[in-house]
């Protein structure tokens, strides 16, 4: 106890450098709550708007198509499918797709593309095109030779909404065969290189020119939330046995996204690493000071019969006390920026501009994201690197000649 009262009373009496170092402690972690919120909110919405017109949290397709797509593969009984999915409490809805690339023509010339057969009839289907249309609508029906495009292939082959262009493509026994569409919408995503390549198509129209029957090439599986992607992804594979199927998370389907977002965030722990480092080392000179200044006083009470442990022990306490109350003060002001970008977010549409990033839509409004985990974690890092950088100075106050300490200068 005494020890405890020996340290709270060395911090009263340098209360401005106390408070000096409380407060740079206070905002390194505030700036790491911040910069690690904003980067988790803008993984997340990365990765959602990525899967969203991508294949899903979970892709179930024929086996190897991924390695070497081709409307050859499809999926051709899928009913038992949908059941085994429909038991899986965790996934919100899942969509059947017809994915493939072709060639779509107008007079203006041909440009290659990826095209999407999905049925608009499904809720949420196509929520990131629906949310982008800038000219004519999003269709409602999987049937009819509607195409939906983006403005800069638009742009390319000189088509607007209501004029005609043809799509060439290999069908399912692999021979080229062509159909006219009719442009019922376009859309602006924001992407350069989604705009030129994307489109959707009708899946039944798709099915017929294909000769795929009711054959798909794959199901887009969504989850609530894509940290539950390993639990379900584990399951599905053991009630889907048939080898002739893959049972893919989206990290395996969408790699580039999932590179992106693990590089993007060891520079978010660098960035986090270095501010640490820089309010340790903060502490380190403030408590080595306070040390150097009272090495006089030190001396005097290890004369008086203070052992060297219990010296010790009062530099860790006062260390350990600025790390909790920093701690404290940083958690209160770090959640507060937290919760003003949480709800209102950050608005960096005037510095983005078009941007074609991993395959995905970059929103221009990030919103802040923290998860109790990463608190905790923000919170143990901070108090163990503070109390960490009082080891040295701790030591050197223990190791002091109570004789050499109390000579005059």
């Amino acid at each position: 106890m005494m020890v405890v009262n020996l340290a709270v009373r060395n911090l009263r009496r340098y209360l401005r450098r106390t408070l000096l170092t409380l407060t740079g402690t206070a905002l390194g972690m505030a700036l790491a709550m911040m910069a690690i919120g904003l980067g988790d909110g803008g993984h997340d919405m990365m990765i959602e708007n990525g899967l969203a017109l991508g294949q899903g949290h979970i892709t179930i397709q024929p086996q190897n198509y991924l390695q070497s797509p081709s409307t050859g593969l499809f999926l051709t009984d899928v009913s038992g499918l949908n059941d085994i999915i429909r038991s899986e409490p965790e996934i919100e809805i899942s969509y059947p797709r017809i994915r493939g690339e072709g060639m779509l023509s107008s007079a203006a010339g041909g440009e290659g593309i990826t095209f999407v057969g999905i049925d608009p009839g499904i809720g949420g289907e196509g929520k990131i095109v629906q949310r982008s249309m800038v000219e004519g609508e999003f269709p409602n029906s999987s049937e009819g030779n509607w195409i939906v495009i983006g403005r800069k292939l638009a742009k390319l082959l000189n088509l607007k909404v209501g004029r005609k262009t043809v799509l060439t493509v290999q069908d399912s026994a692999g021979e080229i065969t062509s159909a006219l569409f009719r442009v019922k919408g376009i859309f602006y995503s924001g992407s350069p290189e989604i705009d030129r390549v994307y489109t959707i198509m009708p899946l039944k129209t798709l099915q017929e020119i294909l000769g795929m029957g009711n054959g798909l090439t794959s199901i887009a599986v969504y989850l609530g939330e894509h940290r539950e992607t390993k639990a379900v992804l584990k399951r599905l594979r053991k009630t889907i046995p048939d080898e002739r199927i893959d049972v893919l998370p989206w990290q395996e389907v969408q790699s580039e996204l999932r590179d992106f977002v693990v590089l993007d965030d060891a520079f978010g722990y660098l960035y986090y690493l270095i501010i640490m480092i820089i309010v340790s080392i903060g502490v380190l000179n403030t408590v080595l000071m306070s040390v150097m200044d009272r090495k006089r006083e030190i001396g005097i009470l290890m004369a008086v019969g203070m052992k060297p442990g219990s010296v010790l022990r009062m530099i860790l306490m006062e260390t350990s006390l600025i790390a909790i109350l920093g701690t404290i003060a940083g958690f209160i002001l770090g959640y507060g920026i937290h919760f003003y970008f949480a709800t209102q977010g950050l608005n960096l549409e005037s510095f983005m501009g078009d941007i074609s990033l991993a395959g995905t839509v970059i929103d221009p409004v990030y919103y802040s994201k923290m998860r109790p985990a990463r608190i905790l974690q923000i919170c143990s890092v901070v108090i163990l690197m503070t109390i960490s950088m009082g080891i040295y100075p701790a030591v050197k106050a223990s190791r002091t000649e109570p004789v050499e300490a109390m000579e005059k200068p």
